[in-house]
């Protein structure tokens, strides 16, 4: 039995583990799968493991202590797992200019670009957390924040747009130096099994959409959205989680046989 938060998480993880007679119970949250997966192992079901996003709080890390079938995506959440797995690889080349990758340096050289963009992200994802500010980052078009032809992040317009979405967020020039660096956070958000870096998946994705309609592809931006990415994705790394070891502990949680 697997319990996990949503019905995409079932879907991925059913076609990575189709031979499998795995029962997946989607808890709508991730705090109702964690609650869920305590209240069981309280109850000492065996069998039993619990798949969340870890994000940028403390939340899962608290509750892993206690829990020891909760077993996390790697990274921040599954898409970001996948990003740096051979699946996001495959999703350049495949979406992306031959001619133009190879100019730039290939795809190791591009995709190290594009995850250096995501830093100051991630470090106002967890400053966030910590500080309690409720920044609204779904309600701000990241893709709109990026200079498209440097393909950097113009970060002062990104922090001014999410405190005019956000409700209690301080100034933008608190999130800059948070965003930068110069403001110490509590701890790097990291991931404990040594993926890295440390980001949100459709934080990378919506800047590859970015890259693919100029930098490193021809694509018209309507062929990118960061839906369509996330699918192509999740499509592709199926066989990605089948194969990892992340995959192959999931299955020994489980009891069953690779």
């Amino acid at each position: 039995m697997v319990i996990v938060e949503g019905p995409t998480d079932v879907r991925v993880l059913s076609r990575a583990f189709h031979d499998q007679d795995i029962a997946y119970f989607p808890a709508s949250t991730r705090s109702l799968a964690l609650e869920a997966a305590k209240q069981l192992a309280g109850w000492n079901q065996k069998s039993l493991a619990c798949v969340v996003d870890r994000d940028f709080d403390y939340n899962v890390e608290e509750a892993e202590r206690d829990v020891p079938s909760i077993h996390p995506y790697e990274n921040a959440d599954m898409e970001a797992m996948l990003s740096v797995s051979q699946a996001g690889v495959d999703l350049l080349l495949e979406l992306g200019s031959t001619e133009k990758i190879e100019k730039l340096g290939g795809v190791k050289v591009i995709v190290r670009r594009l995850l250096e963009m995501l830093e100051p992200i991630t470090r106002l994802r967890r400053a966030n957390a910590e500080n309690g500010w409720g920044l609204a980052f779904d309600q701000v078009d990241l893709g709109s924040k990026i200079d498209k032809k440097s393909m950097s992040l113009k970060l002062r317009p990104y922090c001014v747009a999410l405190v005019e979405k956000s409700d209690s967020s301080p100034n933008a020039s608190v999130l800059v130096e948070y965003a930068s660096g110069i403001r110490q956070l509590s701890s790097e958000p990291k991931c404990p099994r040594g993926s890295k870096p440390y980001f949100r998946g459709r934080d990378f994705l919506t800047i590859l959409g970015v890259a693919l309609c100029g930098f490193c592809g021809s694509k018209r931006s309507q062929s990118v959205l960061l839906d369509n990415l996330e699918g192509a994705l999740r499509l592709a790394g199926a066989y990605e989680i089948r194969v990892s070891r992340w995959g192959k502990e999931l299955l020994e949680l489980l009891d069953v046989a690779s």
